[in-house]
């Protein structure tokens, strides 16, 4: 009976062992801490990078066509209307550039898609030197998008389109279309508002393709329309140069072919490389260079004066990302926060407390006044030290995370 009951004991634990073990790695070959970082990572990918993608790219197209509207009915033809859809539709999209921003990494960097739509300064005296050429402007007018490059990538992007319909913080009217260009650097030149609109719809028709072209590098299911533009353009979206787009390769970590050797290591790079990143770039470059007088005119946003609602938006965009779904304001249940919340609670409870402060800085912000008038703001140093401690929380949290 001893005999008997040992071998019956001996069979016991190696059941539980081995239904421990099958608990432990989900019975696919993974621990059940990267299974929860697969499944945070499915419902990110596709809650977040999908979806706000594809809101980017449709606001894209929609700001192209109101800008080559404006172009084709003339200065002598467009109505205040015209030009207020215009501005809010380009509102519109730059809060869905913004709030991508937590994901700069992947497709935005490798082919330099971030540089090319949105640097800042505006370089305003070679905008007025280009406009004020007949043959630029007669290329631009002919060739559209194809005649972009005459221009240099400081007038490219969202920020040239914001300087032609937006100033001082207000949408321009009609009659500023009628006259000439005003701001200093156009002085004599000449620079007409129809000149001014051949520009802006050349700019806008390239935006749109740059924006296409970030949702097809991503999303295997975009639109058919926007991967024949991206295809007609000869514009990458692959990831290095494999049949594969971003998207199916984070979703294809750990297995052979893809770039992210590890559950571990998808979930460092968003934490880290995308939103970190964004939050150390919002504190220390986007605001604190002016701030702190190492340039004042670094100023993202000052014709909109919209400044202040594009930090928030980047900000929000690491609070989608950890949350896993684009508007959020509660982790999901399978989110990177509740990953955080579950195995790594002290550095979940500080990203937490970060970017509630950080959030309710920036709202400080929005309430009392514009960046590009009130940069050395005590309010703003306040909300810089509040992202900074966001920035060092999301790092500890990322340096957490177990190989």
């Amino acid at each position: 009976m001893k005999k008997i009951f040992t071998l019956i004991s001996i069979a016991a634990v190696t059941l539980i062992a081995s239904t421990s073990c099958e608990k432990e790695n989900g019975g696919s070959g993974l621990t059940t801490y990267e299974k929860t970082i697969k499944t945070a990572t499915e419902k990110y990918v596709s809650g977040v990078v999908y979806e706000i993608y594809g809101k980017l790219a449709l606001a894209g197209s929609k700001v192209c066509d109101d800008i080559l509207a404006l172009r084709d009915k003339g200065v002598d033809g467009i109505s205040q209307a015209d030009i207020d859809r215009a501005c809010s539709d380009f509102l519109a999209a730059r809060a869905y550039w913004e709030a991508s921003e937590a994901f700069l990494f992947g497709a935005a960097t490798d082919f330099s898609i971030d540089p090319h739509i949105d640097s800042w300064p505006l370089d305003r005296k070679a905008l007025a030197n280009n406009l004020s050429n007949d043959k630029v402007i007669a290329a631009l007018e002919e060739e559209g998008v194809d005649a972009i490059s005459q221009l240099g990538e400081s007038a490219l992007g969202f920020h040239g389109i914001e300087f032609v319909l937006f100033r001082d913080g207000a949408n321009r009217t009609v009659a500023a279309f009628k006259s000439d260009e005003t701001a200093a650097e156009f002085a004599g030149t000449g620079v007409s508002g129809r000149q001014e609109l051949i520009y802006a719809a050349a700019v806008a028709e390239d935006l749109k393709l740059r924006l296409y072209q970030l949702n097809v590098s991503w999303n295997p299911a975009a639109p058919q329309d926007q991967k024949d533009a991206v295809e007609d353009a000869e514009l990458n979206c692959t990831v290095n140069g494999l049949d594969k787009t971003y998207g199916q390769n984070m979703l294809g970590a750990a297995a052979a072919g893809s770039t992210y050797a590890s559950w571990q290591l998808v979930a460092k790079t968003v934490l880290s490389a995308g939103c970190a990143n964004i939050s150390d770039e919002v504190a220390s470059t986007k605001m604190g260079q002016a701030h702190n007088g190492e340039d004042v005119n670094y100023i993202e946003s000052p014709y909109s004066k919209n400044s202040f609602t594009d930090f928030k938006n980047n900000i929000l965009s690491v609070q989608y990302s950890l949350y896993c779904g684009y508007g959020a304001t509660a982790p999901a249940a399978d989110s990177f926060m509740a990953f955080l919340e579950k195995y790594h609670s002290a550095e979940a409870a500080a990203v937490k407390e970060a970017l509630a402060a950080a959030l309710a800085k920036l709202d400080v912000c929005i309430k009392s006044g514009h960046f590009v008038d009130d940069y050395k703001a005590s309010y703003v140093g306040d909300a810089i030290d509040a992202i900074d401690k966001l920035t060092a929380a999301l790092e500890a949290a990322a340096a957490a995370i177990e190989d």
